[in-house]
């Protein structure tokens, strides 16, 4: 499992993120082929979490971020679970220094859990 920032459509990875621009966070996780093929439960979740002020940087998740394997959200062994952020959401965190932390449950009954962190990134004036 891997968490990244990375502006809108990117493709690689970025560190810096403009205060006044929207940005993406983008985990990106895989299964076997034998686990895929049990349609198994799963549910991803993030936090970002903003190591200047000590607090979580609250956004909205679009889209669903559990299913089972196979289905239209997660419909091959790998996958990318795409976050949006918007500006308004970083409102007075100019110059912190910020983190994705991410998980991914799998199963029902004593799942087993994958995680996740980014690199450390920057919100730039």
């Amino acid at each position: 499992m891997r968490a990244f920032t990375r502006r809108p459509k990117g493709t690689i990875a970025d560190t810096t993120v403009e205060a006044s621009s929207e940005f993406e966070v983008v985990l990106e996780a895989e299964c076997g082929t034998a686990l895929f093929g049990t349609g198994g439960k799963y549910q991803a979740e993030i936090v970002m979490r903003d190591i200047t002020a000590n607090n979580n940087i609250p956004f909205k998740v679009a889209g669903p971020t559990n299913g089972s394997f196979g289905d239209t959200n997660w419909p091959q062994e790998d996958q990318k679970f795409v976050y949006h952020v918007e500006p308004t959401e970083l409102t007075g965190r100019v110059g912190h220094l910020c983190q994705v932390y991410a998980y991914l449950l799998v199963g029902i009954t004593h799942p087993d859990v994958g995680i996740g962190v980014s690199p450390m990134f920057v919100i730039e004036p």
